[in-house]
């Protein structure tokens, strides 16, 4: 049985409502916090299911914006508290909410987080619709001085950033960073990371034209799927480069221009080695991994223009200046160049570092609010 399906489970509960598919991550970052804490409130979603759940994180589908259907949500699942993030508020399950004596708080405030379900709004719905949350979480200053427009007492305002992303980081082992360190020796390095057979042409160019700037450049390649290895160094090799592969126990040696890891699962290893990474899939559009993942393990990252996973975090960092965009190969190896700098590739990583630890600030207020709201009602 599903947890839609079930009946609502003993103890506190609160109902999240997040109809973003992009910001879905935030909601089980924050369900993994409150179970590694030890809480036993139950976390109810409204909105797309998101990918890697915990199976703690209760789901159902958001129900339409009308008194009987917020009167008999409300009446089956009987949440203590509500956190609404993204998507247009709803005045009237709002207004059910608040006639329940349902504490609201508004988070991940934007300052486009002013429009109504149905397109439009009737003069001073808006403002009561926002009226409703005791606190607004708002995500940067711009945000908070547009609910002050819409008429939000400052005292409800806090800036804290956007809730945290759920980007749990990959691991490694010592003796292998050492040995591979021991390998690679003095030589400038540089990863692409989750790399597909549609890229190597671009970043064996890239590679190439770095090259003339450091000749004993190494690029460690890591495919987005390990079965994809063979291939990949097969066309890294067409392409005209010195290839070793990990899948055979090779080491990289001097002549060694491309190491071909086994695949995904070593990544925690190539982000720590590697100063700048190439986040794979961003190039020529598909799959490709969270920049969250580099950019906590203090690897400058580059990326194309092609970023629908993770979009947020991509658009988080470009905004704080904290990765470099390219469109093509020869921007490609242009960046890999200019980040050949040890100052100017560990300036980047240290502004993207502060991007992707931001959000704990924001998941920390809402863990604080959710135990001051479950205490006062008992």
């Amino acid at each position: 049985m599903s947890p839609a399906a079930g009946a609502r489970p003993a103890g506190p509960l609160v109902w999240v409502h997040c109809p973003d598919p992009a910001r879905s991550g935030a909601v089980v970052a924050l369900d993994r916090r409150l179970a590694d804490e030890g809480e036993p409130v139950r976390l109810l979603l409204t909105g797309p299911r998101p990918a890697g759940e915990t199976g703690r994180l209760l789901h159902a589908p958001a129900p339409p914006d009308s008194r009987l259907a917020a009167q008999e949500f409300l009446a089956r699942w009987q949440p203590d508290m509500l956190i609404w993030m993204q998507g247009a508020l709803q005045p009237a399950l709002l207004a059910e909410a608040a006639r329940a004596g349902l504490p609201a708080v508004l988070a991940d405030a934007q300052a486009e987080t002013a429009t109504l379900s149905g397109g439009g709004w009737r003069p001073g719905a808006r403002r009561l619709a926002f009226q409703r949350f005791e606190r607004l979480l708002a995500v940067d200053g711009t945000a908070a001085a547009r609910l002050r427009r819409l008429g939000v007492e400052d005292g409800r305002i806090e800036i804290t950033g956007a809730l945290d992303e759920d980007h749990p980081l990959p691991g490694y082992h010592e003796s292998d960073r050492a040995d591979m360190a021991q390998a690679i020796g003095a030589r400038p390095v540089w990863l692409v990371a989750g790399a597909t057979g549609r890229e190597i042409d671009a970043v064996s160019a890239a590679h190439r034209q770095a090259s003339r700037r450091a000749h004993r450049l190494l690029m460690i390649l890591a495919p987005a799927e390990a079965r994809e290895a063979e291939a990949l160094a097969a066309q890294l090799r067409r392409a005209g480069l010195q290839v070793a592969e990990r899948l055979t126990g090779e080491e990289p040696d001097e002549a060694t221009e491309a190491y071909v890891a086994d695949g995904p699962d070593e990544l925690g290893l190539w982000y720590r080695l590697a100063p700048m990474t190439l986040m794979g899939g961003t190039l020529e559009g598909g799959p490709c991994r969270t920049p969250f993942e580099p950019a906590a393990l203090g690897s400058a990252v580059i990326h194309g223009a092609r970023f629908d996973h993770h979009r947020r975090a991509y658009e988080r960092l470009a905004v704080a200046g904290a990765c470099r965009r390219v469109r093509n190969a020869q921007e490609l190896g242009f960046a890999v160049e200019t980040l050949l700098s040890p100052d100017r590739a560990a300036g980047l990583a240290r502004a993207a570092w502060d991007v992707s630890t931001e959000g704990a600030e924001a998941s920390n207020r809402v863990i604080d609010l959710i135990r001051d709201t479950l205490e006062r009602r008992g």
